[in-house]
């Protein structure tokens, strides 16, 4: 269904676009819509992240999941290198419909599902060639268990990035600061507290955490300033797969 069916007399579909972004009180991804409308986040993916998060410029054919969607910006950007599929997750309602207002804009085919990270599983959303994790980790209170979920529906290749700390006298060691009531966060003209922030690793415990639940051929390490950026393997890659409509929840 469309997120822009309500139109006033004389209003154009682009007028009714920039409304809806203009009605919203807030975003996370600035991504660029057509007719010049540009959403107004304080995060700019293309600019900021999309150099160092290692996407695949040409990603034809592949089942791709978005973890942590926000806005859409990389779901949107897996789609326009040529994913088959994309597939969305997002835990917060308000980000999914503001998902869906630059959707609409961009007359997108991909999906967004209210849903969280530890809720997927092969059954429900099927495998994908390539997941995408970025932003997420440390917001969760169990890192692990969401990494096991990743595995389980990953077919090919995890991208993953995280806000991390660092301290020279660890080494090599694997360490996490763990905020039992959240830290500042948000722009930085602009801060807030966010309680929603638990665990942040370092480099070295990102790359023992993948390791644990099983991805192979793991690289990465800190990339300052965007965080810690990993790329993990399963052991055997196969094409990433629907979900059997014949075994799913609903059968």
């Amino acid at each position: 269904m469309s997120v822009v069916p309500d139109f006033y007399e004389g209003q154009t579909r682009a007028e009714r676009i920039a409304q809806l972004v203009d009605r919203e009180d807030y975003f996370f991804h600035k991504i660029e819509l057509p007719n010049g409308i540009v959403t107004p986040g304080w995060s700019d993916p293309k600019n900021e992240k999309l150099p160092h998060y290692g996407l695949p410029e040409d990603m034809t054919g592949m089942r791709v999941l978005d973890i942590g969607c926000a806005e859409g910006f990389f779901s949107f950007e897996a789609e326009r290198r040529g994913a088959a599929e994309v597939v969305a997750i997002d835990s917060h309602p308000d980000g999914v419909r503001r998902f869906n207002i630059c959707r609409e804009a961009l007359d997108s085919r991909v999906q967004a599902h209210l849903t969280s990270v530890y809720d997927i599983s092969e059954r429900t959303y099927g495998t994908f060639d390539l997941v995408m994790f970025f932003g997420v980790l440390y917001h969760l209170r169990n890192p692990i268990l969401a990494l096991e979920k990743i595995f389980s529906v990953c077919s090919g290749t995890t991208l993953l990035q995280t806000a991390n700390f660092e301290n020279e006298a660890l080494g090599d060691n694997s360490a996490a600061e763990f905020h039992p009531f959240g830290i500042e966060s948000g722009p930085a003209d602009n801060r807030s507290f966010d309680p929603t922030v638990f665990w942040v690793p370092n480099a070295a415990c990102v790359r023992d955490l993948m390791l644990h639940v099983g991805f192979v051929n793991v690289e990465g390490g800190n990339i300052f300033p965007v965080g810690a950026v990993f790329r993990g393997e399963v052991p055997t890659a196969t094409k990433g797969t629907p979900p059997d409509q014949m075994k799913a929840p609903w059968c």
